[in-house]
């Protein structure tokens, strides 16, 4: 079977026009995660502390320093930036706060999610309690593991304080 050069031609760009949105979106996602990761790492240096490890979701990272028991939040959203941290001395527990409401559609009742945060509540002697914001209903059109991030760091820190 004889293929002629044009129509490998018209293969070989069909296969470049069909991947190459994925390896563009691929990079660009990797971009940006380097530069929240960097912008993370930043704020930590002002607390004379490195991120040890990490977890990027879309507009926010979160990442801890394990030796000094710190947690930092970074958040990019509509241009404005929330940086939080939260030193685990100060930490009793940390929990997932999960906020929504409950929806009456065609009979049946349909619960919604407005938000979800990861809520440190703190000693006594700091404060008050610290709640990094993780997913908002109004900002976001739909949840993209935002929820199984915060179990994951809430089991992280529970086991640590």
């Amino acid at each position: 079977m004889d293929l002629d050069l044009g129509t490998t031609l018209i293969g070989a760009v069909s296969v470049v026009i069909c991947v190459a949105p994925f390896v563009l979106v691929t990079r660009s996602v990797k971009k940006k995660e380097k530069a929240m990761l960097r912008s993370l790492s930043n704020f930590a240096d002002q607390d004379n502390c490195k991120i040890h490890e990490h977890e990027y979701v879309g507009d926010f990272i979160i990442g801890m320093d394990t030796n000094k028991k710190a947690v930092f939040f970074y958040k990019e959203e509509k241009g404005a930036t929330e940086k939080l941290s939260v030193n685990l001395k100060d930490v009793k527990n940390c929990k997932v706060s999960k906020i929504g409401k409950s929806v009456r559609k065609n009979g049946k009742v349909e619960q919604t999610v407005e938000r979800i945060e990861l809520v440190f509540n703190t000693n006594p002697s700091a404060s008050q309690d610290i709640v990094f914001e993780l997913f908002n209903s109004q900002n976001n059109l739909q949840l993209n593991g935002e929820l199984q991030t915060a179990e994951t760091w809430a089991n992280k820190v529970n086991g640590i304080v």
